[in-house]
């Protein structure tokens, strides 16, 4: 892999709601579907930062006191997410950056240092 394409990959390595059918798999049957762009900016802004745990409900704040829709978990203008939900949409992105690092060391002449961070959690055969 040459390096523009390398590059080229790293747009995809941030986790998008929309990619992971979120209005579908979430708020299909609420009347909070038209907010759609406003809690996907808000959890671009918000969630996807903080973000650090599967184990741990998330939550993204898009509106006020008087939004509420138990059958899709909103409540007080926010919606509760499960963590391993959340997880779901990092999944793409993390296999993305893993391929192009599995391809880079593939063609590489000399070893790659991808940072510590990485073995830790997704060690590279």
């Amino acid at each position: 892999m040459h390096a523009r394409s390398f590059l080229e990959s790293l747009s995809y390595i941030l986790p998008d709601i929309y990619n992971a059918q979120f209005s579908v798999d979430y708020l299909q049957e609420s009347a909070f579907l038209a907010d759609l762009d406003n809690i996907v900016e808000w959890f671009d802004k918000t969630t996807k930062l903080r973000f650090r745990n599967s184990d741990e409900p998330q939550y993204i704040k898009f509106g006020g006191a008087r939004d509420n829709d138990p059958s899709c978990n909103i409540r007080f203008g926010q919606i509760k997410l499960m963590g391993s939900d959340v997880a779901k949409f990092f999944e793409p992105s993390i296999e993305c950056i893993v391929k192009a690092v599995l391809d880079q060391c593939k063609v590489a002449h000399k070893p790659i240092s991808v940072g510590r961070f990485c073995f830790l959690y997704y060690p590279l055969p």
